[in-house]
This record gives C-alpha cells, structure tokens and sequence, in this order.
C-alpha cells in the first residue's frame, strides 16, 4: 500500500492536491444553473423548494456515480484539470485520497449554490470543504466528529465561516488524514492501488455526504 497520509505536512500537501483539481464555482453555479432548468422544464407547477430538492437529488446522483469509477490517475489526467500537478504535490503520497476528496467537495458545493442564494464564491468554498470532510470523518467513524446534518452542525459551520475557517479546514485535512489511517475505513477504499477509489465504497461514502449535506442546507434554511 502506498504512503497513508497521516501527518500535519502531508495534511497541508493533501490540501493543496484538493486545491488544484477541485471545481471552481463559475463551473458549480454552471452545472446547478442547468440542473434547475432541467427541473423547471419538466416540473412547471413546482416550488422553488422542490426543484431545489430535485436538483439536490440529480447533484449527488452525479457525484456518488464519478466517485464510484474506477479509473488511474493517469487515465484522469485529460478529464480532470490539475491532476498531474496534484499528483506532483503529494508525492509518493496517494492520489487516491485527494481524487475522493474532490468529489464530495464539488458535490456539496454545488449544493451550495443550489441552496443558498447570493452566496459568496469565498464564502461556498470554505463551506464546501468543511461540510465534505466533516462529513467523510463521521462517516469513517471519527471519534469527535460534529454530526453535520443538525442545528449544532449548522451552528459550528456558520460560526467556522466568521473567521476561523481557513484554519478549521486545515485541522480537517490533518485529521482526515489520521483517522482514514487509523480506522477500518481505509480497508474499505484502497488507496495507492491506482484506481480513484473502489467502487462501491465511492458510491456509498459520496452518497453519504451528499445526503448529509443536503440536509444541513435544508435545516440552514428553516
């Protein structure tokens, strides 16, 4: 098995290969923009609730299928832009780790936008990867974690979002790291044998996440 990222370093490194392969918002707001009109088109008499909730559904479907592809990172590298430099931060580390990582991200800030109206692009990013990694830690079982889909998870990201927030997602990249390494989770998603990760442990994790995080933007809004 490839190196398992399970130092403050390497948490910084693993940040920065997200950094550089995670969508950006102009594409989020892009592909939540199409899914509503799709929603729209075939739904004319329903809510502005509604079709969020059905674009909420086709966002996760999306992003729970392309975690679940089996793929090496080189075989990604014209599908998904930054990888090589991605691959080049991390080393000797996995790429696998950074590439699951993504998918939630993109995923939830996508659901970002779906959800929050007049959000900010800083203010969707930093809430993007909070939500994701705290998500994927509860999911692993990580002892501590915040349950993201409640009014204390809602709390904790909208006060992280104040001020502490570039500091709180670095503490998440070093802790996801050390708990993917210390929990049974990681015999569930083989890291460092050069696919994005397993199939049915993407689908179930990133499905996970996104139904987690859909939740925490329905509490938000109550």
């Amino acid at each position: 098995m490839s190196e398992i990222i399970d130092s403050e370093d390497s948490g910084s490194r693993l940040m920065k290969a997200v950094q550089a392969i995670a969508i950006a918002p102009k594409d989020a707001k892009a592909i939540v923009d199409d899914y509503t009109e799709q929603a729209r088109s075939k739904g004319k008499n329903a809510t502005d609730d509604q079709i969020k909730l059905k674009v909420a559904d086709k966002i996760i479907s999306r992003y729970a299928k392309l975690a679940a592809t089996s793929g090496g990172a080189t075989a990604l590298s014209g599908v998904i832009p930054g990888i090589g430099t991605a691959a080049a931060v991390l080393g000797g580390g996995s790429i696998d780790m950074a590439l699951s990582i993504k998918f939630q991200v993109d995923m939830t800030m996508c659901l970002a936008f779906n959800f929050k109206n007049g959000l900010s692009d800083e203010d969707a990013v930093h809430m993007s990867y909070i939500i994701a990694i705290s998500g994927a830690l509860e999911k692993a079982g990580s002892a501590g974690a915040t349950k993201i889909a409640s009014k204390a998870g809602v709390n904790m990201v909208n006060n992280y979002l104040k001020g502490a927030a570039l500091t709180t997602i670095k503490q998440l990249f070093k802790a996801i790291g050390i708990n993917f390494a210390r929990s049974s989770f990681t015999k569930a998603i083989p890291f460092g044998v050069g696919v994005v990760i397993g199939s049915a442990a993407g689908y179930g994790v990133t499905k996970f996440v996104g139904n987690q995080a859909r939740e925490f933007f329905v509490i938000d809004a109550d």
